[in-house]
C-alpha cells in the first residue's frame, strides 16, 4: 500500500507546485515594479495600496452545514489609484487550510529504515479583482469599501514527506486528490490605522463577505476523529454546496507612490 502511495505522489503535484510558485512570483514582480514606478520623479504618479495579511475563512449558510472548520491562512493585495478619483482597482490572492489528517510510516528501503509522513490538507485558493473606494481624509483612521469578483478553488492535497531527507527541495512529493472551482463575488469593508508614525505604513483591519456558486469538495467524515485509517484521504468524504465565506483579515498596508501635499490639518492624503 505504501509503495502505491509513493508511486502516486511521485508524478502528481509538480505542475500544481509550479503554477502556485508562478502566481506568487507574478505578484512579487508586480509589487516590485509598482514600487519602482512609484519612485519616478513625476509627482502625479498614481497611489498604490500594497497589503499582506493573515486571515480566517469562516464558512456560512449551506457551506457551514458541511464544513464545520475555520480556515487559517494569508494573502496579498495590490490596488492602483485611478487618476485623481478616490477609486482604486487591482487584484487579491489568498489561500487557507481548513483541515488536515496525518499518518506516519517507517519503511525499510534497502536495509535502511526511513521515516515518512503522509499528510492530507483541505485547502482553498482564492483570486479576486478588487475595486476600492477610499475617500481622501486626513484622519488617522481611513475607511474604505471593496467590491470583489473572482474565483474560489477548493482542493484536497496529499503530501508525502521523507522526514530523514535533509534536502528540503527534494524530500516532498504531492498529489491533488480532489478539486473544484466556484465563481466568487462580494465585498469588504476595512480601516487603515496610522499607528506607526508614518502615513505610508498602516495597520489594516478588513472583513470580506464572499458568496460563491456551487462546488464539490472533501470534508472530514462525521464521527471519524478516533478512527485509524490506511491513508489520510480515507478520513474525508465528498460534499457539495454553495461556497459562502466570511473572511476577517489583519495585515499591514504600504501606501506607495508620492504623497500629495499636507492637508490643512497636517495630515497626509493619497
Amino acid at each position: 500500500m505504501f509503495i502505491r502511495i509513493l508511486k502516486d505522489c511521485n508524478f502528481a503535484f509538480k505542475k500544481k507546485q509550479t503554477h502556485m510558485r508562478s502566481l506568487f512570483l507574478t505578484f512579487c514582480f508586480c509589487s516590485v515594479m509598482t514600487f519602482l514606478w512609484s519612485q519616478d520623479g513625476d509627482k502625479k504618479a498614481v497611489g498604490v495600496h500594497l497589503n499582506g495579511n493573515f486571515q480566517m475563512g469562516i464558512p456560512i449558510d449551506e457551506f457551514s452545514d458541511n464544513l464545520n472548520d475555520v480556515g487559517f491562512g494569508g494573502g496579498g493585495l495590490i490596488v492602483f489609484k485611478i487618476g485623481e478619483t478616490p477609486v482604486y482597482a487591482g487584484i487579491e490572492l489568498s489561500g487557507m487550510i481548513f483541515d488536515a489528517e496525518t499518518i506516519d510510516y517507517t519503511v525499510n528501503i534497502g536495509g535502511f529504515f526511513e521515516d515518512y509522513e503522509l499528510k492530507t490538507n483541505n485547502s482553498i485558493f482564492l483570486g479576486h479583482a478588487v475595486f476600492r473606494f477610499a475617500p481622501t481624509i486626513t484622519f488617522p483612521i481611513r475607511p474604505y469599501i471593496d467590491g470583489m469578483v473572482g474565483f474560489k478553488n477548493l482542493y484536497t492535497r496529499t503530501k508525502l514527506i521523507n522526514l530523514d531527507d535533509l534536502d528540503q527541495d527534494n524530500n516532498e512529493d504531492s498529489r491533488i486528490d480532489s478539486g473544484d472551482w466556484a465563481f466568487s463575488y462580494g465585498g469588504a469593508i476595512g480601516f487603515q490605522f496610522n499607528i506607526f508614525g508614518n502615513p505610508a505604513i498602516t495597520l489594516d483591519l478588513r472583513c470580506a463577505y464572499l458568496p460563491g456558486t456551487n462546488a464539490s469538495y472533501l470534508v472530514r467524515k462525521a464521527g471519524s476523529d478516533n478512527e485509524v485509517f490506511d491513508e489520510p484521504i480515507d478520513a474525508f468524504e465528498e460534499k457539495s454546496s454553495i461556497t459562502t465565506l466570511l473572511m476577517p483579515q489583519l495585515g499591514i498596508t504600504f501606501n506607495l507612490g508620492p504623497l500629495s501635499d499636507k492637508g490643512e490639518e497636517g495630515g497626509y492624503t493619497y
